[in-house]
């Protein structure tokens, strides 16, 4: 399962998929984009590899998201 909690409605976004890569994690964000049109997002994530792929980090770029990353091996 993806998942994004969106703090201004207190709305849950997911998705359960199969498999948790890059592709996925982008369609997400893909979901939230279209959800919110003309807004800066931010996304705050853990340090799991898929947030990372150059494809997610060129595409939120070019999307105006910004992905806020936890300290490493914070709780």
């Amino acid at each position: 399962m993806l998942a994004a909690l969106d703090l201004s409605t207190g709305n849950l976004h997911y998705r359960i998929r199969p498999r948790k890569r890059w592709r996925e994690f982008l369609a997400l964000l893909k979901a939230l984009r279209v959800r919110r049109p003309g807004q800066k997002l931010y996304v705050v994530l853990d340090n799991f590899s898929p947030h990372k792929h150059a494809t997610v980090r060129t595409w939120v770029a070019d999307n105006d998201i910004e992905l806020v990353f936890l300290p490493t091996y914070g709780s």
